[in-house]
């Protein structure tokens, strides 16, 4: 799913929309896939709010509270590792596809990752190899070739170039179809 407009919320909102996707987690039915993809619910709002808080780095939510999410993520993702497992997964579905919309989630989950492992705190052992993100920055770099770029409004607002492979899409231009 491409979130246009992406962060459209308050912190707030995303506070609240991680918990309420950690709190059906648990429950939601359909094996690994489909908590993954509640996962990925959650952890989208860890992506908006380090996006917010970098467009208003002195907000009141930014300091203690945002250091205190963090460590409330780590929690979640330490109890749901086979869940976080399945998401790491989905980035690689989504590359082989070599399609917009597959483009768009791996560069999604990649900025989520990066954000854990720097902001966050998740130690790089979470991930389901010590080589991960430089192995999903290699293969990103080759898909990178063959799918179109993605359009400006696709892209999160505030994305900065350190997460280059938002910016990198170099295939050939077709008709991009987008859920909203």
């Amino acid at each position: 799913m491409v979130r246009y407009d992406f962060p459209r919320s308050d912190a707030d909102a995303y506070f609240a929309a991680f918990d309420r996707a950690i709190g059906v987690l648990a429950e939601t039915r359909g094996g690994h896939r489909a908590r993954a993809a509640t996962l990925g619910d959650a952890l989208a709002a860890v992506l908006a709010l380090w996006l917010l808080r970098r467009q208003e780095p002195s907000a009141e939510w930014a300091g203690q509270r945002l250091a205190a999410f963090y460590g409330h993520v780590r929690e979640v993702l330490d109890g749901h590792g086979g869940d976080f497992a399945v998401y790491l997964v989905d980035l690689d579905l989504a590359l082989e596809s070599e399609t917009s919309t597959g483009w768009y989630n791996a560069c999604f989950t990649r900025s989520v990752v990066e954000v854990l492992l720097r902001d966050a705190g998740l130690p790089p052992t979470a991930l389901v190899a010590s080589d991960w993100a430089e192995a999903t920055d290699e293969e990103m770099r080759e898909v990178s070739t063959r799918v179109p770029p993605l359009p400006a409004d696709a892209i999160p607002r505030g994305m900065p170039q350190e997460h280059s492979w938002w910016f990198v899409a170099s295939g050939p231009p077709e008709e991009i179809a987008y859920d909203y």
